[in-house]
């Protein structure tokens, strides 16, 4: 475990056993799912875990080298193995028709592209990124006074520091494997908040489960949600009753799940504390 591995695992213990946490992850909820309804068919793609970690990809070598090329990303993430070279590309290309990001010929050489993100994408990991810190404020005493989140450029100016979190290989379906099942799929990031949340509201780990109506607010078919409960299933997190419309937390999806968004957390607040060292 490298260092800043072991830094951010010490902040999210610290996270998740605060008297708050149940609190923040409902906040997150929340905010994260007015954000999704903006586009949800962008955010689906984007919270499968290899999109995702395309996507900050992208930002943290655009902050962290002179004339970024699109080579250096698909040379970075290709070594991550968990991308087809066909699906870095097109993934880009979908960025590139979508507006989010612009290349241009290199100047020294032609055959490679630099890149540059818009101020769409910008605006769009700022909302993001809001979605952890403000909840956090409940966790870290002043955290949103001591994050300047009106600076113009707030989001390359995270990325200077989260970029380190980037390369350090620091992805979440590595450092806790059991969450794969749902974040190597589609929407993966709202389907473990949306059962945390509604195991929270209900108080118990059995509980009523509209397999319908928390795929649509995952923004995905039925069928999708099913297929990633079932694979849950069969790792031992949960299991699900569809005949009595009830889903069962075992102690497994609580220690996945909290490991989870703990972490997460941690490495949202070591980024955004860009200026100071973390207290």
């Amino acid at each position: 475990m490298n260092n800043l591995l072991k830094e951010m695992e010490v902040r999210a213990l610290s996270i998740s056993q605060h008297r708050n946490f149940q609190d923040v992850v409902v906040t997150h909820h929340k905010m994260i799912s007015d954000v999704y309804e903006s586009s949800p068919l962008y955010y689906k793609i984007l919270f499968k875990s290899n999109k995702f970690i395309l996507g900050i990809s992208l930002l943290a070598i655009y902050v962290s080298y002179e004339n970024p090329t699109i080579d250096q990303v698909k040379e970075y993430c290709g070594k991550l193995n968990i991308f087809s070279k066909n699906s870095i590309s097109s993934f880009i290309v979908f960025l590139r028709v979508t507006g989010r990001i612009i290349t241009k010929p290199n100047k020294y050489d032609k055959r490679k592209l630099n890149y540059l993100p818009t101020e769409k994408v910008l605006a769009e990991t700022e909302l993001l990124i809001k979605t952890m810190l403000f909840p956090l404020d409940r966790i870290t005493t002043n955290f949103v006074e001591r994050v300047n989140v009106s600076s113009e450029n707030f989001v390359l100016d995270f990325f200077v520091k989260y970029s380190q979190i980037v390369f350090a290989n620091i992805f979440l379906h590595v450092v806790i494997p059991e969450s794969s099942c749902f974040i190597l799929k589609d929407a993966g990031h709202m389907m473990i908040i949306n059962i945390m949340v509604k195991h929270i509201n209900a108080g118990r780990n059995q509980f009523a489960f509209n397999m319908v109506k928390s795929a649509k607010e995952c923004g995905v078919s039925r069928t999708h949600l099913k297929k990633a409960l079932l694979d849950a299933q069969k790792e031992g997190l949960l299991e699900v009753n569809s005949a009595e419309g009830q889903l069962t937390l075992n102690e497994a999806f609580h220690t996945m799940s909290t490991h989870y968004m703990s972490l997460y957390l941690a490495c949202v607040e070591y980024g955004a504390l860009y200026d100071e060292t973390m207290t």
